[in-house]
């Protein structure tokens, strides 16, 4: 804290009225932290803390210099305004006192710490001068608490009168004509009081008593553009004939919802008094405005409410009446409350007939007992159940059975309880029937290609004989020896796309792709697929990684095509300058292979369907394949037919892996996964 210490020689003491006005700052500084600690000064701001102490000190300082002119004079009225100041911030009277005990101290401390520094030795002085600070501050003491409860009474009893007239009825008009009839009657210098409500940008009157309305008008906009209490003096040449006003603005949070003011044609200026009593009734106006305001706006919500729920069940109805489909609401006890036309039909009643009957007094017993959990359990849960399947007899079809699908949903109220249950059925006969004939089109086609397939093997069997036949004898001109050998290299790659085909149609219509386990070593069919792989790619590394036991129950054959198909799509969909990785693991009761390569990755919307028949890796490969995309369907088919499982990884990083995990035993594999099933 920065001390002001008053300068002087040293054998020389300030009086303490030159204490007090030189030193100002210095005790007003001590004594605002001191009354701080004074709970309801601490939401205070310094300008209203300190108010009129400023003054007050001042005029002190000049009366305790009479004790060395001898003259006389007052504190004034600076007492009187200190007290109606606090009476205006709520403050008690004990406050009040306390926080002039609290000033008189700061004084007495900091002027003896000032005095007991400078050793001054004419004492005689100094007590006369205390002895006249302590008279001044009593009878400032005095005058705040009579005028404080003066004030504070007559404040009560005008604020009673307010209350009642705020009372016993609900026009607004009435209650704030009422409020300015009681500030005309309680005050004697008052002859006019007016209150004026914001619309939009303009403040317009909306009750007044004594002169006309019009009065001060202009006025009343100086203070809503201020926001504060205003007050004009000698105003008869502006507002015809009064010579005083005082209006303050009605704040509810940052908004002014309008200007209240009262005239005199007879004073001058108004009391302190007055002007306490009328902030009051401002205070009063703006709290029964806000109370208004608040219970139209909830009036208006609730008319909304109303509005809004009539249009909800007029739009529902309206829904209802027109949806093609089946809707309906029951209540907890499982009654309909509303249903459209269309699912009144399918069980042959009207709207009228259903509303209001149970859902077990429409339906028959057997489909009421697929319903009626349905809804309970909507009504426990709170959760929507989605796309059951349903079969009812339809009425309208001459009660032939219909397929449903029912979806029932919640729906609740404004507490958020389930008040209804929603249901939504739609006829699904017919879209079932078009799924069977086409799932009958494409067995058909599936089962002739099989046939296809199957048929075409004898003439192509008879073309890879004659022409290795052909190959094969010396009288074979050599300038034929190319075009013999295309025949070949064709007819052989139509007869791994006829084996595809009756590969897939094995495993689609067929009971899946047969499997003759038998005991072999793993790692000795894959050494020799990569043998056959590495004679069809010369200069591709492949390399093998295997560390146990390999022995098991499996088809070599099928485990062979299984081998070559994932190692040539790895050749294939990757650079002649990376290797292809095949990896063994002994798991136990399982062996797992892996084949890698560091290929581009697989797009992630190809891995989900990536075993599906008519499927290619990718369109970029530096091999394009020729084949029809049943390799990874057929792949998989096998698998499962051991028993096992495929599932592939692909990444930027790391590359693309497809991962085989064989049951080691045909007997485990039987009983996992029988071969072919889907």
């Amino acid at each position: 804290m920065a001390t002001h210490e008053p300068t002087a020689e040293a054998d020389e003491r300030i009086r303490l009225c030159d204490f007090l006005r030189t030193q100002r700052p210095l005790i007003l500084e001590e004594w605002e932290r001191a009354v701080r600690r004074i709970p309801c000064t601490r939401q205070l701001s310094p300008p209203w803390l300190l108010d009129h102490l400023p003054q007050l000190l001042g005029r002190v300082a000049d009366m305790v210099e009479e004790v060395h002119t001898g003259e006389r004079g007052s504190l004034e009225e600076l007492p009187e305004l200190h007290a109606l100041q606090r009476l205006d911030v709520e403050m008690d009277l004990e406050q009040v006192t306390n926080e002039y005990a609290l000033l008189r101290t700061c004084v007495l401390r900091l002027y003896g710490r000032y005095v007991g520094s400078r050793g001054a030795a004419d004492g005689e002085m100094m007590l006369r001068e205390v002895e006249r600070f302590n008279q001044l501050f009593d009878e400032a003491v005095c005058t705040t608490v009579s005028r404080y409860a003066r004030a504070r009474e007559r404040t009560l009893v005008a604020l009673e009168r307010i209350s009642e007239a705020a009372l016993g009825t609900e026009d607004l008009d009435v209650s704030l004509e009422r409020l300015l009839r009681v500030v005309l009657e309680t005050t004697e210098s008052v002859d006019t009081a007016t209150l004026l409500l914001r619309e939009g940008d303009l403040l317009r009157v909306r009750a007044w008593v004594g002169l006309e309305k019009e009065v001060g008008e202009g006025f009343a906009g100086r203070i809503a553009a201020e926001r504060r209490p205003l007050e004009m003096r000698s105003a008869a040449a502006r507002e015809r004939g009064t010579r005083a006003l005082y209006g303050a603005p009605l704040i509810a949070g940052d908004e002014v919802l309008g200007v209240a003011f009262m005239g005199s044609t007879t004073a001058f200026e108004f009391s302190n008094e007055d002007k306490l009593l009328f902030r009051a009734m401002v205070g009063r106006a703006t709290a029964l405005l806000v109370q208004t305001r608040l219970a139209a706006r909830d009036e208006a919500e609730r008319l909304q409410h109303e509005v809004e729920q009539s249009e909800t069940l007029a739009l529902l109805d309206s829904l209802l009446s027109t949806a093609p489909i089946g809707l309906s609401f029951v209540d907890r006890e499982l009654r309909y409350v509303r249903i459209n036309r269309t699912l009144a039909d399918v069980h042959g009643m009207s709207v009228e007939q259903v509303l209001g009957r149970s859902v077990r007094e429409v339906l028959s017993e057997e489909e009421a007992g697929a319903v009626e959990p349905l809804l309970h359990w909507v009504f426990q849960t709170g959760e929507p159940i989605w796309d059951t399947e349903l079969t009812f007899s339809s009425a309208a079809d001459e009660g032939r059975p219909h397929h449903f699908l029912v979806s029932t949903y919640p729906v609740r109220d404004n507490q958020g309880l389930v008040r209804w249950v929603g249901a939504v059925v739609v006829d699904i006969s017919e879209r079932q029937r078009t799924e069977e004939e086409l799932l009958r089109a494409a067995e058909f086609r599936e089962r002739f290609l099989g046939i296809v397939s199957h048929d075409l093997r004898n003439p192509l069997n008879a073309i890879l004989l004659s022409a290795n036949a052909l190959m094969c004898s010396d009288d074979l001109p050599s300038r034929h020896l190319k075009a013999v050998r295309r025949i070949v290299t064709s007819a052989e790659r139509m007869a791994r796309m006829i084996g595809e085909l009756l590969d897939f149609t094995r495993g689609r219509l067929g009971g899946g792709i047969p499997v003759s386990p038998q005991q072999m070593n793993l790692r000795h069919l894959v050494r020799h697929v990569l043998e056959e792989l590495e004679a069809g790619h010369p200069g591709r590394e492949l390399r093998l990684v295997a560390a146990g036991d390999f022995l098991g129950d499996w088809d070599p054959d099928r485990l062979a095509q299984v081998i070559g198909n994932l190692g040539k799509n790895a050749l294939d969909y990757s650079s002649e300058e990376t290797p292809v990785r095949i990896t063994l693991r002994d798991e136990g009761e399982s062996v797992v292979l892996e084949v890698s390569n560091a290929g581009l990755p697989i797009p992630a919307e190809r891995l989900a369907t990536i075993f599906e028949p008519f499927r290619r890796l990718a369109r970029d490969s530096p091999h394009p394949a020729s084949g029809l995309g049943l390799g990874l369907y057929i792949v998989e088919q096998i698998v499962r037919g051991h028993g096992g499982t495929c599932s592939v990884r692909s990444s930027e990083e790391e590359g693309t892996t497809f991962i085989v995990r064989l049951p080691r035993h045909a007997t485990q594999a039987r009983e996992v996964h029988p071969a072919g099933a889907n």
